[in-house]
């Protein structure tokens, strides 16, 4: 009897152990070969094509967090920074204003399924206001700047597939550095975005005038 009793609470238990499991996921940390909208740029305007490419004296970084996050606050940073990549290439191809940070593995935490759906965005800087972006935000000196958030499916240690490169996101744009006493850079909002939560700002202010009356 007491046998018996011990299977039921270890089949109990099953779920509980399932729900501690990790999910893994891979990426390409890398922008060579993205054409230079969606490179980095370092300008006093934010915005991208204006000022030069981002080359030596630069770093990037990647950072992720759940599919459902919408605070890049919360985001981790995976892997450590890379520099960005100089003037030429090979063959005198212009690499400036991209980085090349290789496969980057991410674990997350309760999760049994591998290759998830994952939130990522790209964080630049200048590499001699810190070494990581929130050093570089914190010192009040040098350029900043960083990416919209994306989502990309990750690729499975499990599988022969080509890791996913984040630039090839659909989410994915180019972005500039600014002044870290101007607050940096952020990726504005296409207008399309932009009047899409204008449209649904007013829609619900028409709704809630209406329950009023």
């Amino acid at each position: 009897m007491r046998r018996f009793g011990l299977l039921i609470v270890a089949a109990g238990l099953v779920p509980a152990f399932n729900l501690c499991g990790q999910g893994v996921g891979i990426v390409n940390f890398t922008s060579v070969g993205a054409p230079l909208e969606k490179r980095v740029w370092v300008n006093d305007t934010c915005v991208v094509g204006d000022g030069v490419l981002a080359g030596a004296g630069y770093s990037a970084a990647l950072y992720w967090g759940f599919p459902t996050e919408t605070d890049d606050r919360n985001m981790i940073q995976t892997g450590p920074a890379v520099s960005m990549l100089g003037t030429t290439g090979g063959a005198g191809t212009t690499v400036a204003g991209t980085y090349f940070g290789g496969g980057r593995t991410v674990t997350t935490p309760n999760s049994t399924a591998n290759a998830p759906v994952l939130a990522f965005q790209v964080r630049g800087w200048s590499t001699s206001a810190g070494s990581s972006y929130e050093a570089a935000l914190a010192s009040g000196n040098g350029q900043i700047g960083k990416g919209p958030m994306f989502t990309l499916k990750t690729k499975s240690p499990d599988t022969t597939e080509t890791n996913p490169n984040v630039w090839q996101a659909s989410g994915y744009t180019g972005f500039a550095l600014g002044p870290v006493g101007m607050g940096g850079c952020n990726v504005i909002p296409e207008p399309s975005s932009t009047a899409l939560t204008l449209l649904g700002v007013s829609t619900l202010f028409l709704v809630r005038n209406r329950n009023r009356k």
